[in-house]
């Protein structure tokens, strides 16, 4: 069970609609097969976005589409907030950024990253207890 979850970088509800309509057209008009209804799955995972779980010893971030990554706590060095500039076409804004043992920093597009980034450090410091209250 995790202490704290949070879903990120979703489609928007316009976007996720559109593309569903414009499959549900195709099919009514007989353009795609029956099949093509097997698309709506991964268009509904992308729509559900990212999933970021904390749990005691670790952290699981679950991509929309793939495998879920398990980072131990014990390899997290550094948290910090940043600007992202997230691509050529997307807004920037201010994410979390994980240092990793292997020199890695991986952002997180969270909301409220100052927040998560307070979590996180006080996990990282033993300042809370399995069940995610303070003075543990």
């Amino acid at each position: 069970m995790p202490l704290a979850e949070v879903a990120f970088s979703r489609l928007s509800p316009l976007a996720f609609w559109a593309g569903v309509g414009v499959l549900l057209l195709a099919l009514l008009l007989g353009e795609v097969p029956w099949v093509a209804l097997l698309l709506l799955y991964p268009w509904w995972r992308l729509g559900q976005g990212f999933r970021l779980a904390l749990f005691p010893q670790h952290l699981e971030v679950h991509p929309p589409l793939g495998f879920r990554r398990r980072i131990p706590l014990a390899q997290v060095r550094e948290v910090e907030v940043a600007f992202w500039s997230a691509g050529p076409l997307a807004r920037g804004r201010p994410a979390l950024f994980l240092g990793l043992e292997g020199g890695e920093r991986l952002p997180l597009p969270l909301p409220e990253p100052e927040a998560w980034q307070e979590r996180i450090r006080a996990l990282l410091a033993g300042q809370t207890s399995g069940s995610g209250s303070r003075d543990g």
